[in-house]
């Protein structure tokens, strides 16, 4: 098994290397919205810290970070860097950031099961930080055992619902796996026809725990993002829009043209409160559109691809966070070239076969 993982761990070094040398490093930046203020963030929390490092120390393939495991010391230790991140982070605004990535890059990628119980540091209308008690109420199988999972407060209720979706995993190891990656090269969009095929299960609970008033937010990283923007834009009006309660989606791909329109006809104020982060060097939000407010994520040393798109921001000691000019970002020439190389890729992928492999509406 050990040899295994260190073959894992070899092949992922050499294609990390192949992937930098393939995709300039230039061209995997974002255009900066220059008229508004860059933000430095800096993490005060070593337990936080010591779980970033753990994919760098042990690469993704043994890391907690975006790699799927059973393991129950592994959702103990996600637990416990929640608490953590309450117990040693002051500033309300790098908690809240911090305790969502955990939540999509790691707590995500958990065995989770109705009924367990996880304590969430969410930020409060008078801006301060509450040690929130959730409950496992809904283990959603999306398909063929993707897996997203529906919180719900069990001390305050008047705390907003969390709806949080499970990224691609690449351990190639699981039917799951095998499902997220073919998800990806959807040729309506990475996760849209995961996300149709589902929709009707994932309405149903948002409408049910909107039932006192209380709306979901929903998080994701990767595909899980992607899933957490169609849920966004197809179900906004079961969304929080409060400005406290931001939805929130990491390292996400974009959406097709026509997403962007139904995101665009919905009033201002009946958008959800909404914020991406991707980070520069990674290529895969140059995929689709991106829309909203959508930051850039940076470091002092240049990532490669694949760090870039599984790299913990929030627990590094230091980050720079400057707003994206979205639009000036889908029209400039590396976003279109990567938009046009990944949807020639699914093209031909659709018709060597993957057409038969996509999940279909239910």
């Amino acid at each position: 098994m050990q040899e295994n993982s260190d073959r894992f761990s070899l092949i992922s070094d050499y294609w990390e290397v192949f992937l930098s040398f393939l995709f300039k490093y230039p061209s995997r930046c974002y255009e900066i919205d220059k008229s508004a203020e860059p933000l430095t963030l800096k993490n005060p929390s070593l337990s936080l810290g010591n779980v970033g490092n753990s994919y760098q120390s042990f690469l993704g393939s043994r890391g907690l970070i975006c790699r799927v495991t059973d393991n129950e010391k592994d959702l103990k230790r996600a637990c416990q860097t929640l608490v953590s991140i309450y117990e040693e982070i002051t500033d309300p605004k790098l908690c809240d950031l911090a305790t969502f990535e955990i939540l999509a890059k790691v707590v995500a990628y958990r065995k989770l099961n109705s009924g367990n119980i996880i304590a969430i540091p969410t930020l409060m209308p008078n801006q301060e930080i509450h040690l929130g008690k959730y409950v496992v109420d809904k283990v959603f199988d999306l398909w063929n055992n993707i897996q997203a999972f529906g919180f719900i407060p069990i001390e305050n209720a008047q705390l907003a619902p969390i709806l949080l979706f499970r990224g691609t995993d690449f351990s190639l190891k699981s039917e799951e796996s095998r499902a997220s990656i073919i998800s990806d090269f959807d040729p309506k969009g990475p996760g849209r026809t995961l996300f149709e095929t589902a929709q009707k299960a994932l309405r149903q609970w948002l409408k049910a725990v909107a039932s006192d008033g209380v709306k979901a937010r929903v998080i994701g990283h990767s595909l899980g993002g992607a899933i957490s923007l169609y849920t966004l834009i197809y179900e906004h009006s079961l969304i929080s829009n409060k400005p406290h309660e931001f939805s929130y989606a990491f390292n996400f791909p974009g959406v097709n043209g026509d997403v962007v329109d139904e995101w665009k006809k919905i009033p201002e104020k009946e958008k959800p409160a909404f914020r991406g982060f991707v980070c520069r060097g990674d290529i895969v939000s140059k995929f689709g559109q991106l829309f909203g407010d959508v930051s850039e994520v940076s470091f002092k040393t240049p990532l490669s691809p694949i760090r870039a798109h599984e790299q913990l921001f929030f627990a590094e000691p230091i980050c720079y966070v400057q707003k994206i000019d979205v639009e000036e970002e889908n029209q400039s020439s590396s976003h279109q070239f990567y938009s046009k190389l990944q949807k020639q890729t699914v093209s031909i992928m659709y018709e060597c076969g993957l057409k038969f492999l996509l999940p279909h509406e239910i």
